[in-house]
């Protein structure tokens, strides 16, 4: 038996879409017939990745807006609401990351973290969820982290994994609270080939003295599948959850990280 995903009628909002995952995650929605809002902090990359929804022959807004202020976390839900009719879908997707010692992190690396995820996310769903419950269907995915587990083998990454703790723990209280028509849920990548990434390990390198092409190499060597993701694999992950396939998944924590190892 075979199945063909259909989100023709949806009306996805994906922040941080302007490049890496974000765009992955646009992209496929868009390419199973959902209408896509994109947001990101560049008008120019939430431009870009808005075009390439459109040559799918997809309604589409680009929404440009640094998610670490509520007042433009609102602009852009609300932008969203109207461009499209109305949100069904939420991708919390916007995040930075810092390669740094705690000892040597600012209060600003920390506000920056945890406002541009943790709090963005908690500001989406309020804004978004209510009108989810009031039609009767919603799908909501956050962006987690293979490091938001216990005993995950990370350092250098202290805000950043505060953050995306705070995002699974609040992804399983509002799957509770938004139940049953609105299903929550986390996917958490793991290397996922990127700028991101590719920035993380020339800061390692750097940190360590070596190549950062030596660095990555030790990163694809500790993974279970042996080569990295792509943003289209995350987005696969998001597409099933936001399908009928993911109807009774919700307050979960999807890893998607090609088999990355943490201590047991």
């Amino acid at each position: 038996m075979s199945e063909t995903i259909d989100l023709s009628g949806r009306r996805a909002l994906v922040t941080g879409a302007g490049r890496g995952i974000g765009r992955g995650i646009a992209l496929r929605l868009a390419a199973a017939g959902a209408d896509v809002a994109v947001n990101d902090l560049d008008p120019a990359t939430a431009a870009k990745t808005a075009a390439e929804v459109a040559l799918l022959g997809r309604r589409c807004v680009a929404l440009p807006g640094n998610l670490a202020r509520a007042d433009e976390v609102h602009a852009v839900c609300d932008g969203a609401v109207d461009a499209l009719g109305g949100v069904d879908i939420l991708v919390n997707n916007a995040g930075i990351s810092l390669y740094r010692a705690i000892v040597d992190c600012t209060e600003e690396d920390w506000d920056d973290h945890v406002d541009i995820m943790a709090k963005a996310t908690f500001l989406t769903m309020r804004r978004l969820a209510p009108a989810m419950m009031d039609r009767g269907w919603g799908r909501i995915v956050n962006l987690g982290s293979y490091v938001a587990q216990l005993n995950t083998v990370t350092k250098f990454f202290g805000p950043y994994c505060a953050a995306k703790f705070a995002i699974v723990g609040l992804t399983q209280v509002a799957a509770q609270e938004f139940a049953p028509h609105v299903t929550v849920n986390a996917i958490g990548p793991g290397d996922v080939a990127t700028e991101m990434m590719e920035l993380e390990w020339v800061q390692e390198g750097e940190r360590r003295g070596i190549p950062a092409a030596d660095v990555k190499e030790e990163y694809r060597r500790r993974l279970i599948l042996g080569e990295f993701e792509g943003p289209n694999d995350i987005a696969g992950g998001v597409l099933f959850l936001c399908s009928a396939l993911g109807d009774h998944v919700t307050a979960s924590h999807l890893i998607v990280s090609g088999g990355l190892p943490f201590k047991v």
